[in-house]
């Protein structure tokens, strides 16, 4: 099994690019093409159409993805059970969505070392889409998500919510937050539609980020309101005297998603981290609701 060129057969039915897949797994346009040509002879069938469109999947390249799948997966886990990675054997693999989650995994990860403290865990921040991937080909055990995609090779399940409240550095109250130094937070579509629904004033933006390190930065910078997770919010308080809660403000709450191989439901070890993350999202809310 050339593992390379299932890798990027699934990357470019990702990208429908060959050129964007070049530059994402960091090799030549030619040498993707050339892997992409090396399969379809193999397989003695075409697997995408080349076009103005970009590299369209036909319908052999579609059937190809499940069994693509499989195939990775079983690579990754066959190579952690026979421990040519001696140096990671049994450790947990954990990734979270890029700033959003960065509270709820460090607070995870704590107390799954007060519980173990010889667990050997790798913990990464990065985009769904990735995050997704590297659980498809076994290269994570666990996910953690706002938005996951609902893929039959994967068990997605929600442990929980994280909440969202109004900052400012001009605001106390809600009529006093002006709406030309209001920086939107659209962090999810979830998120976007709970926060136009309960603000509807406040869903034309002058400035929008998807990202909560990028709303901090622009607060700081420029001033102004937004929402952040409770946690951040909170230890921004404490470094700037001069930002405060916007009090009759609406919290929002964000639907948090584990991810696991269907394979590794059963896995006592993801079933034990799994139960461990709910009490950290379960003890946040409590505190949270004592706060409010």
């Amino acid at each position: 099994m050339n593992v390379e060129l299932l890798e990027t057969f699934l990357d470019v039915l990702e990208s429908r690019n060959f050129n964007r897949s070049s530059d994402r797994l960091g090799v030549a346009q030619s040498s993707v093409s050339a892997r992409i040509a090396a399969l379809e002879k193999s397989l003695q069938t075409p697997l995408f159409e080349r076009g103005r469109q970009g590299a369209m999947p036909t319908a052999a390249g579609l059937r190809l993805e499940e069994h693509a799948r499989i195939m990775l997966a079983s690579w990754y886990h066959a190579k952690r059970d026979v421990g040519q990675d001696k140096s990671n054997a049994g450790t947990l693999r954990l990734a979270g969505q890029l700033s959003l989650l960065k509270s709820i995994l460090v607070e995870w990860v704590l107390q799954l070392k007060l519980d173990n403290a010889n667990r050997a865990i790798d913990l990464q921040a990065d985009y769904s889409n990735q995050i997704v991937n590297d659980l498809l080909t076994g290269i994570l055990d666990i996910g953690l998500l706002y938005s996951p995609r609902n893929l039959p090779d994967l068990v997605i399940q929600q442990e929980g919510e994280q909440t969202f409240q109004m900052v400012s550095t001009h605001a106390q109250s809600l009529q006093q937050v002006r709406s030309d130094a209001y920086i939107k937070s659209g962090y999810t579509q979830f998120f976007i539609r709970s926060h136009d629904e309960l603000l509807p004033h406040l869903s034309y933006e002058l400035m929008s980020v998807g990202n909560e390190e990028l709303s901090v930065e622009l607060l700081n910078r420029l001033g102004g309101s937004t929402y952040l997770s409770s946690d951040r919010a909170k230890r921004l308080l404490n470094e700037y005297p001069s930002i405060r809660f916007v009090h009759d403000a609406p919290l929002i709450t964000q639907p948090v998603y584990s991810a696991i191989h269907i394979r590794r439901r059963h896995d006592p070890s993801l079933v034990q981290a799994l139960s461990q993350l709910r009490n950290v999202l379960a003890i946040s809310n409590l505190n949270q609701a004592h706060e409010a």
